[in-house]
């Protein structure tokens, strides 16, 4: 039969068609298929590391918000403290006008009742006269002249503490001080102090400032377990993973060995130099490093090689890093490479029987399959290898798909996990954390954008600023915790009132303000009318049996754009509304 010259021809053209067939798979094909899986490879993997580089960034930025709440939620804490002290000795000297012959003793007992005054953790409050001598404190006798007592720093304290006050009538100082402990360091120290000229004292209490600091770090590990369980479910590779560093220490990594250390010194065997070294350098540089390193399965031989991908994080001074077994990352095309290999030879050995259509008609899947890995590498998850036979080519095509389909899914879920807590931030950036309301922080943003939308459409907005009535007198009298209830209570009330349409926030303290798109001052008053009924109305049952009622005053005020400059000329013009309220009475509403 192989005398045949036709025959032998057809077989030669047959096994030159095959071969040629092949040498296309292998040389052509197979290399852009090889080098396409790879780049995706690394392609996700620096995709997985800019998705949590992201997170971090976000995390810093919440960090920073946090620390500035802290800051000044603590000075409204001191404000508030030594305001109570000040109501409670104004009280003292208004009963020394009636009777005046009790001034000494009503003086003293303020000052003893002063003495041992404590709040929140173990913080006091003290007296000094305007010579800077001690009249209260819980730790420095009665009498003492302060004039001469200074910081590490060699800053007078006392008489600092009472120019401030004199001067100003309040204010805010800074200077070093002993904590009441048996170490006996120094901690800088952050005093409120307040003028009470009737008496010639001023009163004052402090906080320490690592005390803030230690608020901020335990949230800061927070945020960090938050993002470590994160990372935890993150895998690059079969073995990859992404750790964080700062410039002294491992923040986060897999290896329990490691993380919390400082290694600094850890040596890069491969180069000869320290890993840390180079890490930092690439971070300046390309943004990767390649070197060779040891195996968990083969500890101490640095013969394998490994690529990372580092990140800076400005906001957060981390560096952030996606490190993975270079063999891991081209097991998908090695695995694709013996597929492939398999079905040139099983191609090999039918196409003798075939005719070079057959031949042709193989060549144009693989092709395909080329292709489809082209527009993948390039960025498209969405399409698919078109390739629906059922032989080898089929297989892999269906195996090639379900592998983008897994890239993808966990792009997308990455995606999903980084806007998920991207909005539970942000959310928690924007709310008040008693009332549930939108904060100050919120208002500022979105009133100026609703008087931009107004002023350009013509559209109306006006403001309505409320102020509970006497609501120091309510702290004063039955705790924070009862005043914390009744600004819940007004802002359930306020919720139960408000239109979809309208924006509430708290303002700050016992102040509320409500924006009313697309409403004139006169339904802004209507609104305003049957809110203050429905507050008066209410009461509150206290432990006691007591019933507690409130009442609220009601300043109203329209944007007039032809006048207003800002929305900051309408809030003040409620605001002043809201002041006028007060004065005529309060509990009633007036519009500016």
């Amino acid at each position: 039969m192989l005398k045949s010259k036709i025959l032998r021809k057809f077989l030669i053209a047959i096994t030159v068609l095959v071969i040629g067939y092949t040498v296309t798979i292998f040389f052509v094909a197979l290399p852009k298929i090889n080098q396409t899986i790879n780049d995706l490879e690394a392609k996700n993997a620096q995709e997985i590391l800019d998705k949590i580089v992201m997170l971090t960034d976000h995390t810093g930025k919440s960090l920073e918000d946090f620390k500035k709440e802290a800051f000044n939620r603590h000075k409204r804490e001191l404000r508030d403290v030594v305001g109570i002290v000040y109501t409670m000795m104004q009280e003292a000297y208004e009963k020394s006008l009636d009777d005046p012959e009790s001034e000494f003793r009503l003086k003293e007992d303020v000052l003893e009742w002063i003495r041992k005054f404590r709040y929140s953790d173990d913080d006091y409050v003290f007296v000094l006269d305007y010579n800077a001598t001690m009249l209260s404190h819980p730790y420095v006798a009665r009498g003492k002249d302060m004039r001469q007592i200074a910081d590490i720093n060699g800053k007078l304290i006392a008489p600092e503490i009472v120019r401030t006050a004199r001067e100003h009538q309040e204010g805010y100082t800074r200077y070093w001080w002993l904590k009441n402990s048996a170490e006996g360091a120094a901690y800088e120290k952050l005093t409120f102090s307040k003028d009470f000229p009737q008496w010639k004292m001023v009163i004052a209490s402090g906080v320490y400032l690592d005390d803030i600091a230690k608020e901020v770090s335990r949230r800061k590990q927070e945020l960090f377990n938050e993002l470590r369980q994160i990372m935890q479910k993150t895998k690059i590779g079969k073995t990859g993973y992404i750790y964080i560093f700062d410039e002294s220490s491992m923040i986060i990594h897999p290896n329990s060995n490691i993380r919390g250390k400082n290694f600094k010194k850890l040596p890069n065997p491969g180069k000869g130099t320290y890993i840390y070294e180079d890490l930092i350098k690439a971070a300046k540089g390309s943004g990767v490093l390649r070197y060779k390193w040891d195996k968990p399965t083969d500890k101490g031989n640095y013969v394998y090689d490994k690529i990372s991908w580092i990140r800076y994080v400005p906001s957060m001074h981390l560096y952030v890093v996606s490190s993975a077994y270079v063999d891991e990352l081209q097991e998908t095309s090695r695995k694709l490479h013996d597929e492939i290999l398999y079905i040139g030879i099983f191609i090999l050995l039918l196409s003798l029987m075939l005719s070079a259509v057959y031949l042709r008609r193989q060549l144009k899947p693989i092709h395909e399959l080329a292709k489809t890995a082209q527009r993948i590498g390039e960025g498209d998850y969405s399409i698919r290898a078109k390739v629906c036979t059922n032989d080898e080519i089929g297989i892999l095509a269906r195996q090639f798909n379900l592998m983008v389909d897994k890239l993808e899914n966990q792009i997308r879920n990455l995606d999903k996990r980084v806007q998920e807590k991207t909005n539970a931030l942000r959310e928690l950036a924007v709310t008040d954390a008693l009332t549930k309301l939108y904060n100050r922080r919120y208002f500022n943003e979105i009133s100026i954008e609703m008087f931009h939308v107004g002023k350009r459409t013509g559209k109306t907005l006006s403001m309505m600023m409320i102020d509970i009535d006497r609501f120091k007198r309510v702290n004063d009298i039955y705790g924070h915790l009862v005043g914390d209830r009744v600004l819940s209570t007004i802002s359930t009330l306020i919720l139960k009132i408000k239109r979809e349409s309208d924006i509430v926030c708290r303002y700050g303290g016992e102040e509320f303000v409500f924006l009313l798109p697309d409403t004139s001052k006169e339904g802004a008053f209507e609104l305003a009318e049957r809110l203050r009924k429905t507050i008066e109305a209410y009461e509150i049952v206290l432990e006691n049996g007591e019933q507690l009622h409130f009442t609220v005053s009601i300043g109203i005020a329209e944007a007039d754009y032809s006048k207003d400059k800002g929305i900051e000329d309408v809030i003040r013009r409620a605001d002043d509304a809201m002041y006028i309220a007060k004065r005529d009475g309060r509990n009633t509403i007036r519009t500016l």
